[in-house]
């Protein structure tokens, strides 16, 4: 769920920053449009500048963690892959991981940490469309 609502958000911020019309409504909804996935949408974002390298770096890892419970009924967040992924988000996380190991207000567990980045995530995307609406590009006549 988490993911979803980071894909959302990320969609969200894109169609305020894009021009508007039918061009920016197909890369998201169109047969096999361009920007139809999570990772699609980051890496627009990104490119974009959007979002931070920080910020892309964790919706990447949260959308491996995301996939690999899709793949594996399974999974959880004991599966090396996936703890190690997990531990290695860190938007948000920076003055709790200053912390010394033992510290009981560290974050070290998987999901524990998984929980608290992705909410770090939606809490700093949450109003990231508004300023992206501020710069929204514009039509533009480009000399011959």
């Amino acid at each position: 769920m988490a993911a979803s609502l980071i894909e959302e958000m990320l969609e969200e911020v894109l169609r305020a920053f894009l021009l508007e019309g039918a061009a920016t409504k197909n890369l998201f909804d169109a047969a096999n449009a361009p920007l139809s996935t999570l990772s699609a949408k980051a890496f627009a974002s990104r490119a974009l500048g959007l979002i931070s390298i920080e910020e892309f770096r964790d919706v990447e890892l949260v959308r491996k963690i995301r996939n690999e419970f899709a793949h594996n009924v399974l999974c959880s967040f004991e599966n090396p892959k996936v703890r190690d992924w997990a531990r290695a988000l860190s938007v948000g996380m920076s003055i709790l991981d200053s912390l010394d190991e033992g510290d009981e207000s560290r974050v070290d567990n998987p999901k524990a940490r998984f929980g608290m980045v992705t909410m770090s995530i939606v809490s700093s995307l949450y109003n990231r469309a508004h300023y992206a609406k501020k710069e929204k590009l514009r039509e533009r006549v480009w000399p011959a």
